[in-house]
């Protein structure tokens, strides 16, 4: 066990651990419903068109690295490099830790570990692509609207909130918006009542004082 601490927290592995241990952290926020899954907001269609894309999200769709949240990724990217780079450290590093030649190494160890684990993570989120597709894609907006759903954020404001909305057996997850007046808390039946193009989303009320409207 001192060697698996004494590797993981050594150059060039500490470099991947200290991503996962911020991805564990942002996880366990999406867990409870502090954050969105898909917080990066970067297109999750899996059939983008190249033209026109810069930046990250042209990355990421030259790479393979799309239909799914970026979170996800980013999640197994990490996870895989660092594998790679503790499994090099254990079974190849024979100089000390410390050592000019182990940041020599290490450092060269590092693009190379997210160049092996690109091509790896592409081909573990494949079998996820179509999960995440009927999760996230909503039926038109008229279907939806005037539906009764439930909070599953801790929270729901003008900039932040998410909601489970059931449809023909299907949970779907939406992004909500509402008055933060309303002090609308995990678990609370709210009814959708406006979609938000902008940013894809459905502003809210709560269900009685919808009831009560009627």
């Amino acid at each position: 066990m001192e060697a698996f601490f004494a590797n993981i927290f050594s150059y060039p592995t500490v470099f991947f651990t200290v991503i996962l241990l911020v991805l564990a952290v942002y996880w366990l926020f999406a867990i409870l419903g502090m954050v969105d899954i898909d917080v990066l907001d970067l297109d999750m269609d899996v059939d983008v068109d190249l033209e026109g894309m810069t930046g990250l999200a042209g990355l990421l769709v030259t790479l393979g690295l799309t239909g799914v949240p970026v979170t996800v990724v980013m999640t197994l990217l990490a996870l895989l490099a660092w594998l790679l780079s503790y499994f090099a450290v254990h079974l190849l590093f024979f100089w000390d830790h410390g050592s000019l030649m182990s940041y020599l190494v290490g450092s060269a160890l590092i693009p190379a570990a997210i160049a092996v684990a690109i091509p790896v993570t592409a081909q573990l989120i494949k079998p996820l692509k179509p999960l995440f597709r009927k999760v996230y894609t909503p039926p038109p907006d008229k279907v939806l609207l005037g539906r009764s759903c439930k909070v599953r954020s801790t929270r729901v404001d003008e900039r932040f909130g998410e909601a489970i909305a059931d449809l023909d057996g299907a949970s779907l997850i939406l992004r909500i918006r509402g008055e933060a007046e309303k002090n609308l808390q995990r678990g609370d039946p709210v009814v959708l009542i406006e979609y938000r193009p902008d940013d894809n989303s459905y502003w809210v009320v709560p269900e009685a004082e919808f009831n009560n409207n009627d």
